[in-house]
Order: structure tokens, then sequence, then C-alpha cells
């Protein structure tokens, strides 16, 4: 079975292509047999000895390019966006199965989660504008969430008449899958497409744990500190009361945007707490299996791959409510989901999370294993395969 897995953007060889996503998946489902092949826009490499088809954005809009390629079943990872809609044709003109991949947390509208939409709009003016501030930037990010809010037309309809088009969704966890169905409903698309879960996969050949690993009294945050979106104020703030509270444990924040406060966190913490830069996947895999938690402090995530790297490694997650994986991530006996995403209700989660460790309430094994059977790019694989064979 010839299966091509494709997303419109380029490569890189400093992409981690093939240690996460769609790469991810295309090793997987090779490594249950399938002929697997990923495709993206050339970039400044080209993967030699991997299988690796590169294709122009024109290649990529042309039935005759899909014909060429001879695909039983297509992974498109075009987020349903409109403006791929010309890609999202060319590849359902050969009437093969077709999943397309949403990477989404689900709020595809403005009128799905309001304040969550507003909140993003914010945050990410914040990142993405650095040259503007105050007022003004405040000013644009309100109108663009009100422009998309009052006038569905301009972006939600047009949506929605695309991913008519395609049969089959996968949203990465539970919660971003039933807020892509109501969507759906919300518009009545018709036909009405089916949205499966599909998580992010984890490699597991760099990312597990084992019985002999040691875990330390270590909670563990892992991000671009100088992207608004992850929240290091917040961590900051969560790291300080922690640390006060619960001397026997340790923070460590792996991730570049934060050296000069984590320097002085540092001093105030010394021993207690450590910044410890940009790490690479190997590295990263020890500081995951000789924690215990893994604190995410995001405003938004459409999954959180390093949250599901930690899980596999036998950590526990604490994480806000307004995430959606979150509550999946801690749905199996593997973490504490704060109801507020403030410094008090996070300090009072991670709080809990420590207390279910002191009390031997958490058994990283277990964790790894069962996350492992959900997440493991195998796993991912064959649940790709298993929705194919239905459809």
């Amino acid at each position: 079975m010839k299966i091509i897995s494709a997303i419109p953007i380029s490569y890189s060889s400093r992409g981690s292509f093939w240690e996460r996503d769609l790469g991810l998946v295309t090793l997987g489902l090779r490594s249950c047999g399938a002929d697997a092949w990923f495709t993206s826009l050339p970039g400044d490499d080209v993967p030699y000895g991997m299988p690796y088809i590169p294709a122009t954005r024109k290649n990529l809009s042309d039935p005759s390019w899909w014909r060429e390629q001879r695909p039983d079943a297509i992974i498109l990872n075009t987020w349903s966006a409109p403006r791929h809609d010309d890609i999202r044709k060319a590849a359902l003109s050969l009437g093969c199965p077709l999943i397309e991949k949403l990477d989404t947390d689900g709020v595809k509208s403005p009128r799905i989660y309001p304040w969550h939409s507003l909140r993003r709009t914010w945050v990410n003016y914040d990142l993405r504008h650095p040259v503007s501030s105050g007022i003004p930037r405040k000013a644009e990010a309100i109108m663009r969430f009100l422009t998309t809010y009052l006038f569905p037309s301009l972006l939600d309809k047009k949506m929605v008449r695309c991913m008519e088009r395609v049969p089959v969704y996968a949203a990465e966890t539970p919660v971003a899958s039933a807020r892509v169905r109501r969507f759906l409903r919300m518009y009545n698309a018709n036909p009405m497409p089916r949205v499966f879960t599909v998580p992010h996969p984890v490699n597991t050949a760099q990312m597990g744990f084992s019985p002999a690993d040691s875990k330390r009294n270590q909670v563990i945050a892992i991000g671009r500190w100088d992207d608004a979106v992850k929240g290091w104020p917040l961590l900051k703030v969560v790291a300080e009361r922690f640390l006060q509270n619960c001397t026997e444990w340790s923070l460590v924040v792996a991730g570049i945007g934060a050296e000069t406060e984590g320097k002085k966190m540092e001093e105030r913490f010394p021993g207690r707490f450590s910044m410890i830069g940009r790490v690479g996947h190997e590295e990263l895999n020890k500081l995951l299996r000789s924690s215990k938690i893994y604190m995410l402090t995001s405003h938004s995530e459409t999954f959180n791959i390093a949250g599901a790297e930690a899980l596999c490694c036998g950590c526990s997650i604490v994480g806000p409510a307004q995430i959606p994986s979150s509550a999946y991530f801690a749905g199996k006996n593997s973490g504490t989901v704060s109801y507020l995403r403030n410094a008090s209700h996070m300090s009072d989660a991670l709080m809990a999370e420590v207390d279910e460790w002191n009390n031997q309430r958490r058994d990283p094994e277990s964790i790894s294993t069962q996350w492992i059977a959900e997440l493991g790019a195998e796993a991912v694989a064959k649940r790709y395969l298993e929705i194919f064979s239905k459809m």
C-alpha cells in the first residue's frame, strides 16, 4: 500500500521533520509495512536515504502530478485552510482514500470559543508585532477578532465549504475533534465529514522509560520562551512559589529566550533551579527520564509534542484546562489539570501533583507504557491504517 503524506511547507534540515509530525508518521507507516513517502516543498537540503519526494507548490496543485505518484492513500496536512484548496482538489481528484490532518485545538472559528480566540489573537500579536506596542497593537488584535467573529462569510463559511470536499479529518485530541464537529454543524456542512482523533506521534526510539531509570523530585518545563504563547511570565511566578514551598524539589527549564531572568532565578535558588537553554533530543530524553512532572504554561497549543514526549518518558503532566491536551494527557492517572490559567491555580495544580508523587500514586512505568501504546509513532501509524481500512 503506497501512502503519500504531504505538507505545503519548505523542507529544512533544521526542522526536525523526521522526529515529529508527518515525517515521523511516514516512518511509522513504513515500520508497519506500508510503502510510505513524505512530501514537502523543496528547501535548504535533500534528505538522502529517506523516503522523501520533493514537490513544488505547482506540483501539489496539479492532478497529473498526483496521478504520476500512484498513491493508494493520502494524508494531507493543509489545516483546512482555504488558501490550500487547489492542493486539496488536486489530491482528491484521484479518488483514493484521503485524510486531512488539521493540527488544531479545534477552535477553527472565534464562535467556537470566543474568549480563548480573542486571547490567542492578542497573544499572537504580542509575538508577531514586536515593533508596535500598547493601544495600536491591542486595537489591531481586537479588530481582527471582531471582524472574523461578526462576518463569518469572510473566513468561516469559506473554510466549511472547503472542508465539505474531504471525507475524513484527523484532529489531535478528543476535545479538538468535538470542536471541529461543532464547527461543521454550525455552518451546516453537507456532506458532513467524519472527524477522528489521531494524536501527533512521538519518536519512541528516542523517547522512552526504563524501570532502571531513576526519577528525581524534579519538574521540567520546555519551550521557546521568547514566544509569548509559551507563557514565561507565568512559569516564573509559579516556579518561585513552587520552589519556596516544595524545598525537596527542583525545577529545570529547557529552551531559549529567558536567559537573563533565568540566571537571576538560579542565583535565588542555587542547585534547585536550572536554565539550560536549547538541548538535543538525546539530552532531552535524559532530562525527561529523570524528571517526574512536566509543566505546561502556554496560552494555547494545538497539541504540545514536548508534553507527549514527557508522558512516554514516564512524567506526569500539569497544565491549564483551556488547552485540550492537558485533560487528555492527564487522563491515564498521569497528571493534574489547572482549572484556570493563572499563578494561583497553576501553583495549586502543581502542588497537588507533587502530593500524588510523594504519596506514591504515580507510576512512571505505567504512565510510559500506556502513552507509548497511544502516542508512539507505530501506534499513530496503525491508527491511520485503521481509518483508511474503514474508508
